[in-house]
């Protein structure tokens, strides 16, 4: 589709500068050739087709979160020394950090993936029941939440529900946010999971990516050994940052897997399902069994066999035997090279006596 567009549009712009050049205005064309669709990547370009650059993209995430736990680790004890409000950019807890923004920053990327996914994905014409459709849900989620890294909405949505309710649970009210936004995004991302699944890469990334959410998750809830609140913050905001990364890594791998499929680069698996699998395997045992039924009848017949019947088997045979001694090989009685008067036969009949001129003659002759 994105082709048919560039193609339309150059030719579409061609047409104008032929326009131009045969009847010269005052508008002169303002670009050169250059400037035309078809010299420009597309947007599916922008995807990577090699596995190392994928690498060197998670790399890149391990390293950045690497970089903002040290400063965090040194530069928050300076808080105590200068003031919190000159460590507040390293501060992992804090809304207007390198944290939250790097987050901000990788969500979005990923929401930007996800709805090109999408643009692919619905011009698949095995997808019957429209598993596509996930893919937009999970780009506004991924949009959803990298608001929510620099703007916590769900601080309000928390407290305004145990207002009205007077209930509430876990630390920081957390069941709220938990029930209300936790459920539809596990649903989401177990969704888009299941429809990644033929993209090994993307599927070990997404898993790990929902692996490093739930180690935020209990570190956050407190579930588990008793740490210091320094290390628990740490613990926390670099497990939701990696687990941000992975996740970016992992719809990454799956655009490249669509884009490829698209083109026709990935070889067809052919899935079988358990009914298909047990149809398969009813029909080689009834083939297992038809073959054992005719070898059981043959060893039967064989057994069953009476003296005489085998007597005059043996009789045919030998009779058969001497009969082929005097043919040939396509069947037919060998013709008698003898030509004496004497000797009149010709196989099974007595020679004529023209028959027998006709040999004497040529027997003259050669």
């Amino acid at each position: 589709m994105l082709n048919e567009e560039a193609l339309s549009a150059s030719s579409a712009h061609l047409a104008l500068r032929a326009h131009d050049a045969e009847e010269p205005g005052d508008d002169a064309p303002r670009y050169s050739e250059a400037a035309g669709v078809e010299h420009h990547p597309q947007v599916t370009d922008f995807f990577p087709r090699r596995f190392r650059t994928i690498g060197a993209l998670a790399a890149v995430g391990v390293a950045a979160t690497a970089v903002i736990e040290a400063l965090h680790w040194f530069v928050a004890p300076l808080a105590g020394t200068y003031g919190f409000e000159s460590a507040a950019a390293f501060d992992l807890a804090g809304t207007g950090g390198l944290s939250a923004w790097l987050s901000a920053v990788v969500l979005m990327l990923a929401s930007v993936t996800c709805a090109l996914i999408y643009s692919l994905r619905r011009h698949r014409i095995d997808d019957f029941k429209g598993r596509y459709r996930v893919w937009m849900a999970a780009a506004a989620a991924c949009a959803l939440l990298s608001v929510e890294s620099v703007a916590p909405l769900h601080r309000m949505l928390v407290a305004v529900s145990a207002y009205y309710t007077g209930w509430t649970a876990l630390r920081g009210h957390a069941a709220w946010w938990l029930v209300l936004a936790g459920l539809p995004l596990g649903w989401v991302a177990l969704r888009a999971w299941l429809d990644a699944r033929e993209s090994r890469l993307a599927a070990v990334a997404l898993g790990a990516a929902l692996v490093a959410y739930g180690v935020a998750l209990a570190s956050y809830l407190g579930i588990g050994l008793e740490i210091a609140p320094q290390s628990e913050v740490m613990i926390t905001a670099g497990a939701a940052l990696v687990g941000h990364w992975l996740m970016l890594v992992g719809v990454v791998s799956y655009g490249r897997f669509v884009v490829l499929d698209a083109q026709g680069l990935i070889p067809v698996r052919v899935r079988t399902t358990s009914k298909q699998a047990s149809g398969s395997k009813q029909k080689n045992s009834v083939k297992d069994r038809e073959v054992k039924n005719v070898a059981s009848r043959s060893t039967a017949a064989a057994a069953s066999t009476s003296p005489l019947r085998s007597f005059r088997e043996s009789l045919q045979s030998s009779a058969s035997d001497e009969s082929k001694e005097t043919e040939w090989v396509d069947g037919t009685e060998p013709v008698s090279e003898n030509y004496d008067d004497e000797d009149g036969d010709f196989g099974d009949r007595k020679m004529s006596k023209s028959e027998r001129k006709r040999l004497r003659k040529q027997k003259r002759a050669a």
